[in-house]
């Protein structure tokens, strides 16, 4: 399977927090909620240093950031093998229920 990367992504900063797909093939998204209304510069600094990641991130404006290539795998969820699975999005949105999405990052 050849892997492609999204070309909606406006700003990269790929994280070392990633790993092979380990022969995985691609048919899950999975969406998570950042719990914040952070930037996608935000987001790249803080899978610099939090053992976390994601493929991509949506911050509250709509631009997209990439933060792991789609032919690894990210550590964005608590589940390795979703991960292996999945391409992840990291969308920014208010800290606490109903975690509301910016219009612009649900467009997106």
């Amino acid at each position: 399977m050849a892997f492609t990367n999204s070309q909606l992504v406006s700003y990269t900063q790929i994280s070392p927090y990633r790993s092979s797909r380990e022969g995985h093939t691609v048919d899950t998204i999975t969406i998570h909620c950042a719990a914040a209304q952070a930037e996608v510069e935000t987001l790249g600094k803080l899978f610099q240093t939090k053992q976390a990641s994601a493929n991509y991130g949506i911050g509250p404006d709509g631009r997209v950031g990439m933060y792991v290539e789609e032919k690894n795998r990210s550590w964005a969820t608590s589940d390795g093998e979703n991960d292996r699975r999945a391409v992840t999005i990291e969308v920014a949105c208010e800290n606490r229920h109903p975690y509301k999405v910016k219009d612009a990052a649900y467009k997106a």
